[in-house]
């Protein structure tokens, strides 16, 4: 049975991790410093940025599985893209495959982010699954947001967040595209997969965002600390602020959708609709989870080799477990992220 490479890096206090959906956040502060700058509001709708959106269609299926399309009543707005109430998501999303089964629709690719050349006038043809602001769904807000900030700032996504936001505290190991980065790259631990009670090394094939340790130690210390660098204080609360009213369609949702956070914010299986809210940042605990004991007020989210943060700004303590370890919510991982996550909040919060 494979064992990972002798010649893999060795962790160390240097070593850089994929951070995958872990990092997502770093895009939402790029995008609160161009409301900073005037560029954009976070309740105004982001067509004239992205009219690629600004037409769109709401996906409903019927009880007997006949499907329907009809336009959209509300407009996107960025605080949508970064709470995750847009309606928009990938095109692997279940509904979204069986209605272009069902239709013939070509699947239409956007890969937008990655090239500059993009034609604006092209509109979006993915249908959105609710209104905007009406539910909540994990899904390709993040692209559009990057598009949003690459396409105000006239700059490169990659080098504006650099500029902006990692340069600023010092995040020096931390980079977009690391291949065209070959010291940080090559401090990538090797991603692995567990096989039994084997490691199977698997392809470190990352594109976006890889960072250290001490890197994310600045962001979260920037964040918690009395003065940030990167943003004005009213929107580091944000980060940190629930953005869904009580009873509304979007908290209800979320609550009902426990598959992307449930497993490393330390919720049972067995809890139903847990108390957890959405930030412009990540999950917002309401009342302390079980099997983490994440506190009330404290904000998480996940990244998909098992990479887990925690932030809480009131007692101004952050954490990270970080991980190059598939898949995600690995039993075992998981286990020992909660066991570590116990142990720091009964220690220190």
């Amino acid at each position: 049975m494979p064992v990972p490479s002798p010649d893999a890096p060795a962790i160390d206090p240097n070593s850089t991790f994929d951070m995958a959906s872990a990092g997502k956040f770093i895009t939402h502060i790029a995008a609160l410093q161009l409301v900073e700058r005037g560029l954009i509001t976070l309740d105004d709708p982001i067509h004239p940025h992205l009219p690629e959106l600004k037409h769109l269609n709401v996906l409903s299926k019927s009880a007997n599985g006949d499907f329907s399309v009809k336009p959209a009543t509300k407009k996107i707005t960025l605080r949508h893209l970064l709470s995750y109430f847009s309606g928009i998501d990938h095109e692997s999303n279940p509904l979204i495959k069986e209605w272009r089964t069902f239709t013939a629709s070509e699947e239409k690719e956007y890969q937008v982010w990655r090239k500059l050349e993009f034609n604006t006038s092209e509109p979006y043809t993915t249908p959105l699954l609710y209104e905007p602001g009406e539910g909540w769904i994990y899904g390709a807000s993040l692209i559009w947001t990057q598009v949003l900030v690459w396409r105000l700032t006239k700059v490169p996504f990659g080098k504006h967040v650099h500029d902006s936001v990692l340069k600023p505290i010092g995040m020096m190991s931390t980079v977009y595209n690391p291949e065209d980065h070959p010291d940080i790259r090559g401090r990538v631990l090797q991603m692995v997969k567990r096989d039994g009670d084997h490691l199977i090394p698997v392809e470190n094939s990352t594109h976006g965002l890889v960072s250290s340790i001490p890197d994310f130690v600045r962001l979260m210390s920037d964040l918690l600390g009395p003065f940030s660098k990167i943003l004005r204080q009213e929107h580091v609360d944000l980060l940190f602020e629930p953005q869904f009213s009580p009873g509304s369609a979007a908290l209800k949702a979320l609550r009902n959708d426990t598959e992307n956070y449930a497993f490393p914010a330390g919720i049972p299986p067995t809890m139903v609709e847990p108390a957890v809210n959405h930030s412009l940042a990540g999950l917002v605990i309401e009342d302390e989870m079980p099997l983490s004991k994440m506190p009330k007020g404290a904000v998480t989210w996940n990244g998909m080799p098992n990479l887990i943060w925690c932030l809480h700004k009131e007692k101004g303590l952050g954490m990270v477990f970080m991980t190059q370890l598939l898949p995600v919510d690995d039993e075992k991982t998981v286990d020992l992220a909660m066991e570590f996550f116990r142990g720091a909040w009964g220690k220190f919060g």
